[in-house]
């Protein structure tokens, strides 16, 4: 059985990232609300938003992604594929709606010297 693009994409790496995104609610508007980015691979990320949050699985939000040591914000969609709640945060696992590329990613790796 042939392995799907998704399956193929997430397997591909992921990487540990400290990034300080905005979001909202995909019917909200702009991204305007400050989430934390982690563990970024193509397909999706592990999110922190505040606890105050009311995310559950299926729910799509809009994230700005901020590319290192520059002004340029990589926007994305993505859907809830699983949340938890721990002290004063909600941690999430989304999945993008589209697939970074390879170049994205590695601006958003990029190791500072």
């Amino acid at each position: 059985m042939e392995e799907s693009l998704y399956a193929k994409m997430r397997g591909k790496g992921r990487f540990d990232v400290n990034l300080k995104g905005a979001y909202s609610m995909k019917q909200d508007g702009p991204p305007h609300k400050e989430c934390r980015i982690t563990n970024l691979s193509s397909s999706g990320a592990t999110v922190y938003f505040p606890r105050t949050e009311n995310l559950s699985n299926g729910s799509v939000v809009a994230i700005d992604i901020p590319i290192p040591k520059t002004i340029i914000r990589i926007a994305v969609e993505a859907e809830i594929m699983w949340t938890r709640e721990r002290f004063s945060e909600l941690i999430s696992g989304i999945r993008f709606t589209g697939m970074l590329s390879d170049t994205i990613i590695r601006q958003l790796t990029k190791k500072t010297p």
